[in-house]
């Protein structure tokens, strides 16, 4: 039986308060820094930009995915959250369901 796939969703599609899957590459980081969260103790944050044939998104990295990637690296993000800041979309991996995967 083969292997199933997440359907993909290209950037120029996300909208916010959806979910998505997309497959793009990291164009851009910046420096990691760290916040205080709502809960009160301290986590790693990093913004960046993914770009695929469609567009670019900004995406945000939280605590251990901080480290998974660098800039040129190719990524799944599976049932990421599509938020808006400032009327423009960005990409969260989410706190429950989303998963962040580094592509060969």
């Amino acid at each position: 039986m083969p292997e199933s796939q997440p359907p993909a969703t290209f950037i120029s599609d996300l909208r916010p308060s959806r979910v998505a899957t997309i497959e793009a590459t990291v164009s851009e980081l910046q420096p990691a820094r760290e916040i205080e969260t709502r809960g009160g103790p301290k986590t790693r944050v990093r913004n960046g930009r993914l770009k695929d044939q469609t567009g670019e998104v900004a995406f945000i990295l939280w605590g251990a995915e901080v480290d998974m990637v660098e800039r040129g690296d190719r990524v799944r993000i599976v049932e990421g959250w599509v938020k808006a800041y400032q009327g423009r979309p960005y990409l969260s991996v989410g706190r429950r369901t989303g998963k962040l995967e580094k592509l060969p």
